[in-house]
């Protein structure tokens, strides 16, 4: 039996026997909830308010099915009642921040005007210096030398910043905030000592230019890392000694740097998301080191970026008897359901058949040429192709691996398949062939479908009163389970 818990307002249980109620649950969590109480039942709920917790929980799994928080509530002429809610996939899905982690692109930083640092003791004297990417060891480096011959002082250097998108999202997910010289990645010539490096301490003001600067370090070698506890950006600037430079070009410095490269701490993360509208505990195993610079990430891109072969986005459980919902990414589900002869929907609606990828080039991002999938390009051709990216990439290189990747697996995949049990009579088994309530699989378990001949991942569930209907893919890792 399902019976509904609204907290804090309600003080029992409200059996669903005779209630109308549909809940989804997609790939990223509890989706939408609706409940519908007769007007016979209707005064079961009637302390309910908007914004309260709505639990659904099962007496025979003894566990809660469906999570989320009540958004509406519509009492009708009948006297009926009807609560309409949104799951904790849902409202984490919609919480994002600011992320820079594995920061190494060089063309992002910009110059900085002279007057920008104020009570730092430096200034940045674009009039004096020229800056340019050029390419050093293999990678993209910055290079800043003289273009005329002047007194070089504290107040005739060059900076350059790099400051985070979106610094109002930006919330800590690690101990501290470090910016690497990576080894063999600085060289300087003539009166030049090396590198000054700076946190920027404070979120600029969009009308002014002037940064907030915390202290310098002087870096004279590389393989050196600057460590603050928190900051949204940060200048980079030539060091050197006080003297006349006589020859153009003849001072200079050759620098990459790197921010943001070392381990996060999930727990940390869970905070900054909940900081920004979650509602989610995150367990992801330690230590992650994710690569991703996005001014508005939610979840599913932090964990998409992972080069991690055990973390991926569909190995996970939901924990929803716990005092937060709980997204864990420490172990795949370990269930594995059987689904008896009954009603498959074979659905390729969300399945594109041309991709392609975006990267992101010296002036603004570009998108790959498209390739066609062609077992999907021989169905569709009487209207309209179906078109969808792959992502975003550093490198025109990656885009285009992604993206025939993505075509060689929507080309050999099986499409996803819609199943319908009857809540009339338990139709969901065990592996072992024991019947269960139909609704006792989650999202991201393991079924065993007849007719094929490997077991399936369940992304997504719907619970009504008269049915509960499953969709699962032969193929969650792949593209086309991200779709939406």
């Amino acid at each position: 039996m399902l019976v509904a818990i609204t907290r804090p307002h309600q003080q029992f249980p409200v059996q669903l026997t005779f209630a109308d109620y549909e809940f989804s649950t997609s790939d990223d969590g509890d989706e939408r909830g609706r409940i519908t109480l007769p007007s016979g039942y209707a005064r079961s709920g009637v302390m309910t308010q908007i914004g309260d917790e709505l639990i659904v929980y099962c007496t025979q799994l003894s566990k809660t099915i469906w999570r989320g928080q009540i958004e509406r509530i519509e009492e009708a002429k009948d006297g009926s009642i009807t609560w309409h809610a949104l799951g904790f996939g849902a409202l984490q899905r919609d919480a994002r921040i600011s992320v820079v982690r594995h920061m190494s692109d060089m063309t992002r930083w910009k110059p900085v005007g002279s007057g920008f640092m104020p009570s730092s003791g430096y200034d940045s004297r674009g009039d004096l210096w020229e800056y340019e990417i050029v390419q050093a060891e293999g990678f993209p480096n910055i290079r800043i030398r003289t273009k005329r011959a002047f007194t070089i002082s504290n107040n005739t250097l060059f900076f350059v910043a790099y400051l985070y998108d979106q610094p109002e999202r930006y919330l800590p997910i690690a101990t501290n905030e470090r910016l690497s010289i990576p080894p063999g990645s600085l060289s300087y010539t003539g009166l030049a000592t090396g590198i000054w490096v700076a946190p920027v301490t404070a979120i600029p003001t969009p009308d002014a230019y002037t940064l907030t600067l915390g202290t310098f370090t002087g870096i004279g070698s590389a393989d050196t890392t600057v460590t603050t506890t928190f900051c949204y950006g940060w200048v980079i600037g030539v060091r050197a000694n006080a003297g006349n430079e006589t020859t153009a070009g003849a001072t200079s410095v050759t620098f990459r740097a790197r921010i943001n490269t070392h381990a996060f701490s999930d727990a940390l993360l869970a905070i900054a998301l909940t900081g920004r509208g979650g509602c989610c505990d995150v367990y992801i195993p330690f230590p992650s080191n994710i690569p991703i610079t996005k001014p508005d990430a939610n979840l599913r891109d932090i964990i998409e970026q992972s080069n991690v072969t055990t973390i991926r986005y569909h190995r996970k459980r939901f924990l929803r008897d716990r005092p937060l919902p709980v997204i864990d990414f420490h172990t795949d589900s370990t269930l594995t359901w059987r689904f008896p002869e009954t009603t498959r929907v074979v659905d390729i609606s969300k399945a594109p058949n041309r991709v392609y990828g975006q990267y992101r080039g010296y002036w603004t991002d570009h998108l790959t040429s498209t390739t066609s999938i062609l077992s999907l390009e021989s169905r569709r051709q009487q209207l309209a192709w179906r078109v969808a990216g792959v992502g975003e990439y550093g490198s025109k290189a990656a885009a285009e691996d992604r993206r025939n990747e993505a075509a060689v697996a929507l080309d050999r995949q099986i499409a996803p398949i819609t199943v319908e049990l009857d809540n009339s009579r338990y139709e969901l088994m065990m592996r072992e062939g024991a019947a269960v309530p139909n609704w006792a699989a989650d999202v991201s378990d393991y079924v065993i479908v007849p007719g094929y001949y490997r077991n399936a991942k369940i992304t997504a569930r719907v619970i009504t009163r008269e049915r509960t209907t499953y969709t699962v893919s032969f193929n969650p890792d792949d593209f086309v389970t991200a779709l939406r």
